[in-house]
């Protein structure tokens, strides 16, 4: 190892970014536990006993009972914290908003401008509430309660929260006097009862909990540190799913790693034939051989892991400052001992899994085998029938069990069907694998037909993969596993957005509906269309009726009437055009197309028509304009908006909410919104999972790099005997450059064609397995040649120091026998 480091590089770099990524995972996992633990602990403070509801009635802590806990012998004061949530009503929209009590000012909790809220009518606000919403002080806001109360306040103060007052800071808070936000987050009494005593928590706890109304009340008591550690259990699920989802894209990582440490290993023990040879002539046995190779390995894993290791801490100190950027809980550096101790246990095992096969290797080489004069090629294995019937078998199998997840995906199913799916891609992608030793060499002499004919280095470069299928799948293995995968997510990731774009086009077909308590009239509509971002919009009568049908009694529905206009104004507009009068449309399936409904309304007047039904998740019955007019002559109209393409939808919605602020009580409902929210979260999940992969593709590399380089090893007098016959450094070039490129072809075609396949199947079965919305196969071609592109030219740059290496071999090298 020490006269030769710079073999062991490339399997250096393969375990050190592997168990970086491992090390980060545990790192960044701890971080969030302690950023955890000091929001939590921040409220609970130096409190001795911690009283709040009960966890199955959620019967809040009435007045009554906090004066009697708070009169319990030891204990001397006591903080009453209520908290919920409101409508906070601004510009026509309704924005979600957390309710608290005053806070107290300190250290953490300061005030910023204003003052805090002394009475009715009065609010203060979080900054993070202030900047969202750009309020100030002196500012009219109306928050409406669970009971939809609406109460006009004024803010007088706008305060730095800190965790002392609220477990979540960076949240939009609205502050109240105790009355006042109990009103406002509709409820009776507090969330929170903070004691403060002298004495032991344990005894304090007790007593409470012993006091007169505490245990009919089922309310739950607990000392200080039992509610943090209680807050922590409740809020660590989602941390750990995190940790979870981050350390299978560090096992695929290790996976690809392992490849490549075999790789390594397989060319260590090629180069040192006559070395291996020659210790068996003086009497070393097979197990000593194989403990050297396999020692070997074990240093290589530990510098490997304890490198790994510290770049992990590394990675995880530069990163986590800018995760806690305007994140709701603030992470805090920490290391714990899984960090160290996992990263380098696995770091090593993987290590030393990948060295058996080669150790093995090394202990059949032959004493005879040092007085060879040449490198012996290492067998060009073919696709065995055992391996191939287990290969087929999986793969079918795997197939029958995608089918299968595909059937049983259904919401009420739950994730069974998920379950089934992903287990059988796992088993079918692991049968791929087993026959690429057949498949992958097929492909690169079919792909490579017309480059055989073309040059006598694309001739031998096709005939390289051809004579060593096992080295020509070990090969393309690596690079397939990353473009597989980042396929499926690509597609996936698309597909998924497809369909929920389909589901809320459907769902919420306008991009925006503004309705008022008294109605939009033409001077509204007139504001809307002039309102920068607007392409067009159209006036909608709109009604409540009494629908019946033969089989079902008469039941309140809105009913709206659409003409052409504003049809063609939104994303579903065969749902509305072309309405004639004598026909309703309906999304409820329990009416028959067909079927004759009567509606009656406001007026008086009765129609019946005729029922159209389609799976459109309307709520509302649509009717003609006329129909609709002799419905309710008075109806209220809506203004339906459809925005111009490629504009900020929020800044429109906004802008919207100011050109009508002068009707009173007015509310926008912008689809287009809600298309942009889930596309972007879309977006970000699949950016954050590519990065991830990035790690593996980057690997793979390494890894073509690797086996390539094996290549040229083995074939070192094969080269030089062809230089001797007259082919030129640059031929030697091109056939190396050549076979890497063709093997990276059929690697990224293979990975594309599974990607696609298992993220087409992946998108459909965890939509069906928790909504019923519409599957909408999503291929973005763009990034699909790109991944293409990208993994051909990974390829090639994998084989430029190879191709050098080859180049550099002299025609006398086939007659050196050392």
């Amino acid at each position: 190892m020490l006269r030769q480091p710079r073999q062991l590089i490339s399997a250096g770099i393969a375990i050190l970014l592997g168990v970086a990524f491992v090390a980060a995972t545990f790192v960044f996992s701890a971080s969030l536990n302690a950023g955890m633990t000091k929001l939590v602990a921040g409220m609970v403070g130096d409190a001795k006993v911690v009283v709040s509801p009960s966890e199955t009635t959620y019967t809040p802590v009435t007045q009554q009972l906090t004066d009697t806990v708070s009169k319990v012998p030891g204990i001397t004061h006591s903080k009453k914290i209520v908290q919920g949530s409101a409508t906070l009503r601004l510009d026509g929209q309704d924005n979600h908003a957390l309710i608290s009590s005053q806070p107290d000012l300190s250290s953490q909790t300061t005030l910023f401008e204003g003052t805090l809220a002394k009475g009715d009518g009065q609010v203060t606000i979080s900054k993070t509430a202030a900047d969202a919403y750009r309020l100030k002080v002196g500012d009219k806001v109306t928050l409406a309660n669970y009971d939809d109360r609406a109460f006009d306040e004024t803010v007088v103060g706008i305060v730095n929260a800190g965790n002392d007052a609220v477990a979540q800071p960076l949240a939009s808070w609205v502050f109240a006097p105790t009355e006042q936000a109990m009103t406002l987050a509709s409820t009776s009494g507090y969330n929170m009862v903070f004691l403060y005593g002298n004495g032991d928590a344990g005894a304090l706890r007790d007593a409470v909990q012993a006091a007169a109304g505490v245990s009919d009340a089922q309310l739950t008591v607990r000392t200080g540190q039992d509610e943090v550690q209680a807050a922590m259990k409740q809020m660590t699920g989602s941390t750990n799913s995190i940790q979870y989802v981050l350390l299978g894209f560090a096992a695929i990582a290790l996976f690809v790693g392992i490849i490549v440490i075999a790789n390594t290993f397989s060319i260590l023990v090629a180069q040192r034939v006559r070395q291996l040879a020659l210790l068996r002539c003086v009497g070393a046995t097979r197990n000593q051989v194989f403990g050297m190779v396999f020692g070997e390995a074990a240093v290589l894993g530990l510098v490997g892991s304890a490198a790994g290791i510290l770049a992990g801490f590394g990675l995880a100190a530069a990163l986590i400052p800018l995760a806690s950027k305007g994140a709701q809980i603030p992470l805090e550096f920490a290391i714990s001992p899984a960090a160290v101790i996992v990263p380098l246990v696995v770091g090593v095992l993987i290590t030393l899994a990948a060295s058996i096969s080669p150790a093995r290797k090394a202990t059949r080489v032959a004493p005879l085998a040092a007085m060879r004069p040449e490198l012996a090629v290492s067998k060009a294995k073919r696709l065995g029938v055992v391996r191939a019937i287990i290969g087929i078998v999986l793969v079918v199998g795997g197939a029958a069990m995608l089918a299968l997840g595909i059937v049983r995906a259904k919401p009420d199913t739950g994730v069974g069907g998920l379950a089934i799916a992903i287990a059988g891609g796992l088993l079918s992608f692991i049968g791929v694998l087993l026959v690429g030793r057949g498949l992958i060499p097929a492909l690169a002499r079919l792909i490579g037909a017309p480059l055989a004919k073309s040059s006598v280095s694309g001739d031998l470069a096709v005939g390289n993969t051809r004579r060593n299928p096992g080295r020509a799948a070990a090969t393309a293995n690596a690079l397939l596993v990353g473009v597989t995968l980042i396929t499926l997510l690509t597609v996936g990731a698309s597909t998924s957005q497809a369909s929920l774009d389909r589901y809320l086009s459907a769902t919420y077909p306008q991009d925006a509906v503004v309705s008022a308590a008294k109605g939009i009239d033409e001077q509204a509509l007139t504001r809307i269309k002039a309102t920068d971002g607007v392409q067009d919009a159209a006036l909608v009568p709109s009604t409540t009726t009494e629908v019946s049908s033969r089989d079902h009694a008469a039941q309140q529905r809105p009913v709206m009437g659409v003409d052409n206009t504003a049809a063609h104004l939104t994303h579903f507009p065969q749902r509305y055009e072309n309405l004639d009068d004598n026909t309703v449309r309906t999304s409820d399936t329990s009416v028959h197309n067909g079927e004759t409904v009567t509606i009656k309304g406001a007026s008086g007047t009765t129609v019946q028509l005729t029922a159209k039904v389609s799976n459109d998740y309307s709520p509302s019955l649509v009717v003609s304009t006329t129909v609709l007019s002799k419905l309710d002559p008075g109806a209220a109209e809506t203004a339906w908006v459809q925005y111009k393409s490629g504009v900020n939808v929020n800044t429109v919605t906004t802008d919207l909410g100011k050109a009508v602020g002068g009707l009173g009580q007015v509310s926008i409902d912008s689809g287009a919104q809600m298309r942009a929210q889930f596309g972007q979260m879309i977006d970000i999940v699949l950016a954050v999972a590519v990065g991830l992969l990035a790690v593996a593709v980057a690997i793979a590399v390494i890894g073509v790099a690797n086996t390539l380089g094996l290549s040229v090893l083995e074939r070192t007098q094969e080269i030089g005997l062809l230089r001797a016959l007259g082919m030129t450094r640059r031929q030697v070039r091109s056939m190396i450059s050549w076979e890497a490129v063709m093997i990276a072809v059929v690697a990224a075609a293979l990975g594309l064609a599974l990607g696609v396949a298992y993220g087409l199947i992946g998108a459909k079965v965890m939509l069906g397995s928790i909504t019923s919305t519409p599957f909408v196969a999503g291929l973005p071609w763009v990034r699909l040649a790109a991944i293409g592109v990208i993994a051909v030219a990974a390829g090639w740059l994998a084989s430029l120091i190879p191709a050098s290496r080859a180049n550099r071999i002299s025609p006398s090298a086939a007659l050196a026998t050392e």
